[in-house]
């Protein structure tokens, strides 16, 4: 099971360059990549292997990740004038890269951000 990490980081690169023209940049494809693949379950034993490069394979679709909002927040500053977003996935967050002047600018982008993303999971 030791190839399993680089299998990871592999699939996560390649999800990264296919939802380039989804999402319109890098930070954002990184990002939805990085969440489908760490939505999986890392194999336990050697009978979960292929069950898991299976599902590794086939993302985005069948993807267990569940993608919501956790916090639309100012800055680490504390101006109101930066704000950023933090998405979650059952218990883990992800704080997106981007910032933005206004909450309603940061807000509008978390809801296309998962639109977009879930769009990709439940696609044909």
């Amino acid at each position: 099971m030791d190839d399993i990490g680089p299998r990871r980081e592999e699939r996560r690169c390649a999800l990264a360059q296919d939802f380039l023209p989804i999402f319109g940049n890098g930070e954002d494809a990184i990002l939805a990549a990085t969440m489908l693949v760490m939505a999986l379950a890392a194999p336990i034993s050697e009978e979960d292997r292929p069950r898991y490069l299976a599902a590794l394979e086939r993302l985005p679709k069948g993807s267990a990740a569940k993608p919501r909002v956790s916090l639309v927040s100012p800055g680490s500053n504390g101006t109101a004038r930066d704000w950023s977003v933090t998405f979650a996935d059952h218990h883990v967050e992800y704080r997106s890269l981007r910032h933005f002047p206004t909450k309603a600018a940061a807000d509008d982008y978390a809801v296309d951000f998962l639109v977009r993303l879930r769009g990709e999971i439940n696609g044909p």
